[in-house]
């Protein structure tokens, strides 16, 4: 027997739930692990990225669950479904944007080492704007949140049939601004462009530190290479995991928004809203697993980049190099 859309809805949802609580549970342990003295920019991006990412699968999917169940969301589950989705996959790509940002100042920091260290005061201002991104994100979707209803002309009737319950949580929990220009300049302009703006420039930080990286690679310091210490390692390593997460989240997000926009031809397809509840969610559930490993020492096997004492005890008769 084929399954249905909703049946293949609810086991998406129930896997990128699943998936995701492993994944930032682990990484907020992680990180938790790490902080011994103050609150640094990394880690506070770490923690806004975990709880962005547990809310968009706790709050989001679990109500998908519930509407391809067959419990008819109202109103006000309509409101909570579209404010949560879009506001978690905003700030998904701003603190993206930021991480990747705070990267590529450090990599330009170990590549022309003469531009400076970071001050006290960067380190505040970087703070103040995570929490401006938070404030933000409620503040842009507020209208999103007002104006989203149920319309109470939408109900089941007899003439649904299960071509339609692919896009029926789409139909049946509607964002009507009242007004054309509202609709065109804020709900079809502005709201893009603050997902795609971000995402472009994303792409172009990711490049510049990939050139980064291979300015780095050629490096050497009189002819004679000396390897990284912990925080160099720390920086290379984020900087790349950068560069794999906008591979991951800007495909993801370019084809949710091509299959949102062109739906109604695609309203026959089965497999449609666990294809669409995937790409929504998946980098919610995958990227913490590439998050903990910007700090993950192979060597001593530790997620905080402090150096473990070895209590081998070193033989009397080796010669130890200078740059051992």
């Amino acid at each position: 027997m084929k399954p249905s859309a909703d049946a293949l809805e609810i086991i998406a949802c129930a896997i990128l739930i699943l998936v995701s609580i492993v994944g930032n549970t682990c990484l907020f342990y992680s990180t938790s692990k790490c902080i011994t003295g103050g609150l640094q920019t990394s880690f506070l991006l770490l923690i806004s990225l975990v709880f962005v990412h547990l809310i968009k699968n706790l709050v989001v999917n679990i109500l998908k669950i519930v509407y391809s169940s067959g419990i008819l969301l109202d109103s006000v589950g309509c409101k909570v479904l579209h404010f949560t989705a879009a506001l978690t996959t905003s700030l998904a790509i701003w603190f993206m944007l930021h991480f990747a940002l705070l990267y590529l100042r450090k990599l330009y920091q170990i590549v022309y080492p003469l531009s400076g260290a970071a001050s006290l005061s960067e380190q505040k201002y970087s703070l103040k704007g995570i929490a401006a991104l938070w404030v933000a994100g409620v503040a842009v979707y507020i209208p999103v949140l007002i104006y989203t209803r149920k319309p109470e002309h939408h109900q089941h009737s007899e003439n649904d049939t299960g071509s339609l319950s692919t896009n029926r949580i789409y139909m049946e929990c509607l964002t009507g601004f009242g007004n054309e220009q509202v609709e065109l300049y804020y709900g079809k302009i502005f709201l893009v462009l603050i997902d795609i703006l971000p995402l472009v420039i994303l792409v172009f930080v990711c490049f510049w530190m990939a050139l980064l990286l291979l300015e780095k690679k050629k490096m050497t310091y009189g002819d004679i290479w000396i390897g990284d210490d912990d925080s160099e390692t720390e920086v290379l390593r984020g900087a790349k995991f950068s560069i794999l997460l906008m591979l991951l989240i800007t495909p993801l997000w370019v084809s949710h928004f091509i299959l949102v926009y062109f739906l109604k031809d695609l309203a026959a397809y089965t497999f449609i809203p666990a294809v669409l509840t995937a790409l929504s969610s998946g980098f919610s559930a995958l990227s913490p697993f590439l998050l903990m490993l910007v700090n993950y020492k192979v060597k001593l096997v530790s997620f905080c980049g402090v150096k473990q004492e070895k209590s081998t005890p070193q033989p009397a008769d080796v010669i130890l190099s200078p740059y051992a």
